[in-house]
């Protein structure tokens, strides 16, 4: 008998802060309020820290943990600490065994690596690396596998799960922008370094960021110091793999280096990080729209003797996401299917 056969197959509500926090709460432990209930209290953060990643998934699910070196971990959500609603949880490196330098970049839940056709990687020079998802669903080591071979002059930006029909779009240092089918991108197996996906050969130069694109959504992007601006997806023409990729913003030296891009839609909400630990949250909503060579408007106030180091997407409250959850099973069609994981 497998010690799993023994724990109960419930739905689990799992936060990761960015600061590299992990708490696992049943998803029941909301159920004692419902609508119209005055609510109750979430995790409890430093005012620097968010919530970053954030899954309602069962207990029998998995958690991949794509770190920067390449590396991939595995933990089954049973084995995540739980933890109280106001409790911030444990910290990644007393669970992984990370090495020094080494930082967890993304992190997929799946049930049996069916969710999605691929995976496709993006290192900081541009690299891509595409493959089968299903290719993952193997043992792991305790001190993990490779996910994607890493030079040791680069490091893994991004990993998004695609369906081998979607685009994708990355975004360099220099204020360019690559628009690509990923079908461009053959499949490769595990232990590879893969293809040029973007040109960022220019000195000084690097890959930002990496991202599925669907014109329903905006590409935001910010500079160091502190100008930024949204612009529609489908402005960016999709083109061959490897290009520098057409401009995405106007930069002067003024307003700095290219310092941030993300892929958002109008309802999420920001939060913009400073070098010297300033943090500004604010609405996608807030921030202007304009074209793709526009130098943008001030998103962020930045001191002088400062630069923006970041911007991240907040993700909802674990509390709001399970109200939604329930508020989702409560009086809903039993024919329609469940919640997604977020």
């Amino acid at each position: 008998m497998d010690i799993e056969d023994l724990i109960a197959d419930q739905q689990m509500v799992i936060s990761i802060t960015h600061s590299g926090y992990v708490k696992s709460l049943p998803l029941s432990t909301y159920r004692q309020q419902r609508r119209g209930g005055i609510g109750v209290t979430g995790m409890d953060m430093k005012d620097e820290d968010y919530i970053e990643h954030l899954f309602v998934c069962s207990t029998h699910d998995y958690l991949l943990f794509f770190t920067n070196r390449g590396k991939v971990y595995r933990l089954k959500v049973y084995e995540l600490p739980e933890a109280s609603r106001t409790a911030k949880g444990r910290a990644l490196v007393n669970l992984l065994p990370l090495r020094q330098g080494e930082r967890v970049q993304s992190v997929l839940s799946t049930r049996d690596f069916a969710e999605g056709a691929y995976l496709v990687f993006a290192t900081r020079n541009g690299i891509v690396k595409k493959t089968e998802f299903g290719a993952y669903n193997t043992p792991i080591k305790a001190d993990g596998i490779i996910a994607i071979n890493i030079h040791d002059d680069d490091e893994l930006i991004a990993v998004r799960r695609t369906s081998g029909e979607d685009d994708i779009i990355m975004v360099s240092r220099s204020g360019q922008a690559a628009r690509f089918a990923e079908r461009q991108v053959r499949a490769m197996g595990r232990d590879t370094t893969g293809v040029r996906g973007m040109n960022v050969s220019q000195r000084g130069n690097a890959l930002l960021a990496m991202d599925v694109a669907r014109d329903d959504q905006e590409l935001l992007v910010v500079t160091e110091n502190g100008y930024g601006k949204r612009t529609p997806i489908p402005d960016y023409p999709v083109k061959g793999r490897g290009t520098m990729g057409v401009r995405t913003i106007t930069l002067t030296e003024n307003k700095g280096a290219l310092a941030g891009a993300l892929v958002v839609r109008e309802h999420q909400e920001l939060v913009f990080i400073s070098q010297n630990g300033m943090v500004q949250r604010t609405s996608v909503r807030g921030i202007s729209r304009y074209g793709r060579a526009s130098q943008g408007v001030r998103v962020m106030n930045i001191r002088d003797d400062d630069q923006v180091s970041a911007v991240a997407l907040i993700v909802e409250s674990e509390v709001a996401t399970a109200a939604a959850v329930i508020d989702g099973q409560d009086g809903a069609d039993p024919s329609a299917p469940g919640p997604p994981h977020a």
